[in-house]
């Protein structure tokens, strides 16, 4: 089950920018459909005082931090599962916000 319009509408009011993500199963069989919030200054903070201790849980962290569809419970679930899952998801996070963005540096 997906959000509705509406929904979407009513979180783009209160978030600003919102992001599908989706994946699914190396054989096809299931599709995973998440809605974020952009990760904010805040988010961001936390996960880099966190990502030097504990990777997984500091990806764990900006994920619910951001998450807004499927519920939390659901997505623990899933993490329980599936736990790189959240690293996976925690990256194209960080692309959103520019944090894996690739530079490229040339001697002048």
């Amino acid at each position: 089950m997906r959000p509705n319009e509406e929904q979407v509408q009513a979180w783009k009011s209160q978030y600003g920018d919102v992001y599908e993500l989706t994946g699914e199963t190396e054989d096809g069989s299931q599709t995973y459909y998440f809605i974020f919030r952009k990760p904010g200054r805040a988010a961001l903070s936390r996960f880099a005082k966190q990502v030097m201790s504990d990777a997984l849980k500091a990806m764990h962290n900006l994920v619910f931090d951001c998450l807004l569809f499927p519920d939390q419970d659901e997505v623990r679930k899933l993490f329980e599962e599936k736990p790189g899952m959240a690293i996976s998801v925690g990256s194209e996070l960080q692309k959103i916000v520019g944090t894996n963005q690739d530079f490229f540096v040339k001697r002048l």
